[in-house]
């Protein structure tokens, strides 16, 4: 278990630690104007959506057909993240176990490549998903018609934990978690994220992120704002994990123009028969360390 718990040390170390140096070709960081003129551009969208097309928007769904709807709610499952977290998870601790077998230096290599792509989709999705879920109580928007009418300008902010400690109500983390769209966060999150890696997959990507997010309209769970603040944190928040990563030449790295690009890495045959080898040799007490010349060394 030495090698693992060493792959451990060596992650986190190398996540708290700067940048090396600055990038070779010019940051991939947005500059603070353009920071704020997008800001700027984006609260004038949301006013302009939310006295145009929020009160306009579940008013028109709740006239959709019953199969539309059922159908939404189905698709809509997807737009949660456990579903990819849990398996990404269950690899990259595959991941790290076989490293503590490996002897191989390819094969180290190999699983070093996954492990770290791995974590970038892991934290790429996991992070703006959790920044959704702390900004749900604190905003406190109220669903539509979660109180029995709808009020696009309703918003009690700590609601939530009022309810919580003192109030009745059954559900209130649902009841006042209406912005932003969780499910639309982690879809745009989930997009972004696997796409960076595999860019050809991109409008397939797009196409599940926009389909997310349309079906909690039409089911009639969010406003289009919060559907859009949603998509805004996924989108966001995935690629200033990316620019983490491509900022110490994690995974990612940056072109003559700025732009981040995804480097080579193992191919899946390369990562299969990896796990292949290690699950024919079998375990012998000469590779405990993960190091059989050490071994050798402690018993002579």
């Amino acid at each position: 278990m030495y090698q693992g718990k060493a792959i451990l040390t060596s992650l986190l170390a190398a996540a708290l630690q700067k940048p090396r140096r600055a990038f070779e070709y010019g940051c991939v960081w947005p500059t603070r104007t353009t920071l704020l003129t997008s800001l700027i551009a984006f609260i004038v969208c949301i006013v302009a959506v939310k006295f145009s097309f929020d009160a306009w928007s579940v008013s028109e769904a709740r006239h959709l057909p019953r199969w539309l709807v059922n159908l939404s709610g189905q698709i809509s499952w997807y737009g949660k993240s456990g579903w990819l977290l849990w398996p990404i998870a269950g690899l990259l601790l595959v991941c790290l176990l076989a490293g503590a077998r490996t002897v191989s230096r390819f094969d180290r290599l190999t699983l070093s490549a996954v492990s770290m792509r791995l974590t970038f989709l892991l934290v790429a999705v996991a992070l703006p998903g959790l920044l959704a879920a702390i900004l749900k109580p604190l905003i406190g928007r109220a669903r539509p018609f979660a109180l029995g009418q709808d009020d696009v300008f309703l918003y009690v902010p700590f609601a939530y934990f009022r309810e919580l400690l003192f109030g009745t109500m059954a559900y209130p983390e649902y009841v006042y978690g209406s912005m932003p769209s969780g499910h639309a966060t982690n879809a745009f999150a989930i997009a972004i994220a696997f796409g960076a890696l595999w860019p050809r997959l991109r409008p397939l990507l797009w196409t599940f992120a926009v389909a997310i997010a349309t079906t909690r309209l039409i089911i009639v769970v969010h406003h289009p704002t919060d559907v859009l603040v949603g998509a805004a944190i996924g989108t966001l928040g995935a690629l200033a994990i990316r620019n983490y990563f491509a900022a110490r030449r994690w995974v990612f790295a940056v072109d003559a123009t700025g732009h981040v690009y995804a480097k080579p890495g193992p191919q899946l045959r390369d990562f299969a028969g990896v796990l292949m080898r290690l699950w024919r040799r079998p375990a012998t007490k000469s590779t405990v360390s993960g190091f059989p010349e050490a071994d050798a060394r402690a018993r002579s």
